[in-house]
């Protein structure tokens, strides 16, 4: 399981915030989806790598907001 992510702690703008949770709402339905018994292993497969994707842009976007949030306590 991955570390929390104190998001509260950053100035997010509503359109980063959309597409914040927007990118968890497809994660837990990719989860649903990988959960269930008729899914493939070829799907699963799928599934792991959009997931994958999904949090890789999540990381990228909080990294950005970190950084700017350092940038205006130094400023």
């Amino acid at each position: 399981m991955s570390t929390p992510i104190r998001l509260y702690l950053l100035d997010i703008d509503p359109a980063t915030e959309r597409r914040l949770l927007s990118l968890a709402q497809r994660h837990l339905k990719l989860v649903l989806e990988s959960g269930h018994r008729h899914t493939s292993s070829k799907r699963r497969a799928e599934i792991a790598q959009e997931i994958e994707a999904i949090r890789s842009e999540r990381d990228s976007i909080i990294a950005r907001l970190r950084k700017e949030a350092e940038m205006r306590v130094t400023s």
